[in-house]
């Protein structure tokens, strides 16, 4: 009997291009390889409301959605999997470091973004808007029904470094901090990765290594690479070392796809 395979990818710069297009090409083959019966799931660092859009957009429905970063997984039926949150004691000394610097910080749940003031409209730049604005977001954030996920702090490398020694010297290993991009900093749980949210999903739905292909442009992607044996670069805009990590590097998904061979 064929074992169904389980595609993996990143959104931006993977699935979707710098543009927030696919292909027909690769579109029309995506949906070949989910008639066939294989599992299909988006794995970003956006929020859920924007895989939802974007499935929409391209009529396609996957097996499960990994979002912030592998922080939050649902599965089709808008069942929750998994939500890895900021653990509560934590909070007050993370917000004592990254609060009342003159950064612009941000806060998300596994369903909406928090932030302090609204934002430039040319600065907006999911999908779909699932902000809500809370002058007293440090005081909010340590109510026990928020449930943090992840703090996004924007500024440059020079105000970033004193956040990054602070929160090493005071919380070490316990949360997870990384410069995503030379303008944003995010703290999350240490638990929250790529990588680490679909070995779950291999572990929970019992697929061999054989059977998983996974995909990405960012070094945030690098996580899922040691999973599975498929682990492919996509795209002309894959960062160097995403490129090096992988073993094999494709022009896109539709590439991807047709070379696991005509029987999907």
């Amino acid at each position: 009997m064929k074992l169904k395979k389980l595609l993996v990818c990143d959104l931006d710069g993977t699935l979707l291009d710098k543009n927030n297009n696919i292909d027909d090409y690769s579109l029309k083959m995506l949906k070949k390889f989910i008639d066939a019966g294989n599992d299909f799931s988006v794995c970003t660092g956006r929020l859920d409301a924007d895989i939802k859009y974007i499935e929409k957009l391209l009529g396609v429905n996957g097996a499960y959605r990994i979002s912030q970063n592998g922080a939050v997984i649902y599965d089709r039926t808008d069942e929750i999997v998994s939500a890895l949150t900021i653990p509560d004691r934590l909070l007050p000394t993370i917000n004592d470091v990254v609060f009342n610097r003159g950064l612009r910080v941000e806060v998300s749940t596994s369903t909406n973004r928090y932030f302090p003031s609204p934002r430039d409209a040319n600065q907006v730049a999911e999908f779909v808007d699932t902000s809500i604005v809370e002058p007293r977001l440090a005081a909010n954030v340590l109510h026990p029904s928020f449930h943090a996920v992840n703090y996004l702090i924007f500024g440059d490398n020079q105000s970033f470094q004193p956040i990054i020694t602070e929160l090493h010297e005071k919380l070490d290993n316990l949360v997870n901090v990384q410069q995503t991009s030379p303008s944003s900093l995010e703290i999350f749980s240490p638990e929250a990765s790529k990588g680490i949210a679909v070995k779950k999903l291999i572990t929970q739905q019992g697929y061999s290594k054989s059977q998983v292909y996974v995909a990405g442009d960012a070094e945030n992607d690098i996580t899922m690479f040691p999973l599975t044996v498929h682990n492919f670069a996509v795209g002309n805009l894959a960062s160097t070392a995403t490129i090096a990590a992988a073993n094999k590097h494709v022009a896109n998904i539709g590439d991807l796809i047709n070379s696991m061979g005509a029987e999907l």
